[in-house]
């Protein structure tokens, strides 16, 4: 029983430090979620992007867009995110937007009972670059939220991944 006090307590303050080193923010009124590292805030062609790094071999990302600024109401959407051509698209404008990436895995799904789409793409970089990412968007009210964790070929962040996205919280 000894033993396994002192283990606790030895690892315990390690435990304790990684879990405050995450960092909540809250991304809009309706959406926060906690970064590995204070993140980074910026505008790219028009939303909202938060970047933070894991370590030197991943980094997640945040990103909201306004679909209503795409003349997209919240009925529109919701017959939209009903049908599996929207996700195609949605896909494929990812792609698009990495020339060269394929898509490994792909789910249409709810995250914390909300329309989600998960998205697994091999990025085909150099063995220096970030080579897979993970994707999930999430559809609250007439908002893609857009939740990336991208990764370095082995060296894979499953539970850095799997802690960003649960944090998520929707208000």
């Amino acid at each position: 029983m000894q033993h396994k006090l002192i283990l606790f307590l030895l690892f315990s303050p390690a435990l304790f430090v990684s879990i405050l080193t995450w960092e909540r923010v809250k991304l809009d009124e309706n959406v926060s979620i906690s970064f590995p590292s204070k993140p980074e805030k910026t505008i790219f062609e028009g939303k909202q992007v938060w970047i933070a790094a894991v370590d030197s071999t991943s980094q997640c990302m945040a990103m909201i867009t306004d679909l209503k600024k795409l003349g997209i109401d919240a009925n529109t959407l919701t017959e939209r995110l009903k049908r599996k051509e929207t996700y195609q698209t949605i896909k494929s404008g990812m792609l698009r937007g990495s020339p060269g990436a394929i898509a490994l895995s792909e789910s249409i799904t709810t995250f914390k009972g909300k329309p989600a789409y998960i998205l697994k793409l091999d990025l085909k970089g150099e063995k220096e670059d970030f080579s897979i990412a993970y994707i999930l968007t999430v559809y609250v009210n007439v908002k893609m939220y857009t939740f990336t964790l991208m990764e370095k070929y082995d060296n894979p962040h499953d539970d850095d991944k799997n802690k960003f996205w649960n944090s998520l919280k929707l208000e």
